[in-house]
């Protein structure tokens, strides 16, 4: 009777043969397997550089969407006070700021360019304000509305930058949705590279596979070392990416930083990390996978 631990030496015994009949292959076919490594870096690092580019964009319109705010005019026999913790009182208001009509003044003159001191003798016909900022840039409508409901606003008193706001927030939607689509067609399209890569693969080792089959080796025997061998391609085409995107994105950040400073590109340890490990397992996926629709096709025709 077979033990438990006959079966599981049995099986190491298995899995380390079949690791060294998947580095033999490589070794033996170092062309092809400089080819489908190649070709992994390639489209992962495609995938990975539209990621990017499609993450920042997005990013960057929510940053912009988040910088919208709500003006809240105050009545002349108001007070101030009350309507500030009545804002904060809704808990999509994030914070207020309350702006006195001459500092409001000040800010219009220091924006245009006039005198101050000319405009405060002509009069000050601006109102006191509370400036409120939202937690979230799709609530900024509907707290706009209950904030014209509260008692000492005066009325029409309401202000936000509703139409840019929107038409951001819509921005960010749309590069999302077509991100999401764009990255599954890059998808398909590199584990279809892939998997024309690994079955050259395949096709240049026909002889062998065909003398497993005849000495009875199961079509899972004969699958595994190319599944092995995809993912180890993928995991060289993931490591080879990430250090050429990652490398690229540090050169356009620091150009950016020097050049532009009005773009915030998104640059943390955390995300650089992520990065690198989505990457990386992208690249074990469609290397098993395409290595597994290669095989596969290869078994059923042949």
């Amino acid at each position: 009777m077979t033990t438990a631990a006959g079966v599981a030496t049995m099986n190491l015994s298995m899995l380390e043969f079949e690791l060294q009949q998947t580095w033999q292959a490589i070794c033996r076919n170092g062309l092809m397997s400089l080819a489908a490594s190649s070709n992994m870096t390639v489209a992962l690092a495609v995938l990975s550089a539209f990621f990017m580019a499609t993450y920042n964009i997005e990013h960057m319109a929510h940053l912009e969407a988040q910088k919208a705010t709500i003006t809240v005019e105050v009545a002349a026999d108001a007070d101030p006070g009350e309507v500030e913790r009545a804002l904060l009182g809704d808990e999509r208001v994030k914070s207020t700021k309350y702006v006195t009509k001459d500092e409001a003044l000040q800010d219009l003159a220091t924006r245009y360019g006039w005198d101050a001191e000319s405009l405060k003798e002509l009069g000050n016909p601006l109102p006191d304000s509370v400036i409120a900022t939202v937690n979230d840039p799709q609530d900024i409508a509907a707290a706009a509305a209950d904030a014209a409901k509260i008692k000492g606003v005066t009325e029409g008193g309401v202000r936000y930058g509703g139409k840019i706001t929107d038409k951001l927030l819509v921005l960010a939607r749309g590069i999302r949705t077509s991100g999401v689509v764009m990255a599954i067609l890059m998808g398909f399209a590199t584990l279809l590279i892939v998997s024309t890569t690994i079955r050259l693969t395949i096709y240049a080792r026909r002889r062998e596979i065909r003398i497993m089959q005849l000495v009875g080796a199961t079509s899972w025997f004969i699958r595994l070392p190319f599944l092995i061998e995809g993912a180890f391609h993928g995991v060289v085409g993931g490591v080879l990416a990430t250090a050429l995107v990652l490398a690229s994105y540090a050169y356009v950040n620091d150009y950016i930083g020097q050049n532009l400073d009005f773009v915030n590109l998104v640059y943390t340890t955390k995300f650089m990390i992520l990065f690198g490990l989505g990457t990386l397992l992208c690249g074990i996926l469609f290397g098993a996978a395409g290595s597994y629709i290669g095989i596969h096709r290869y078994l059923t025709e042949a």
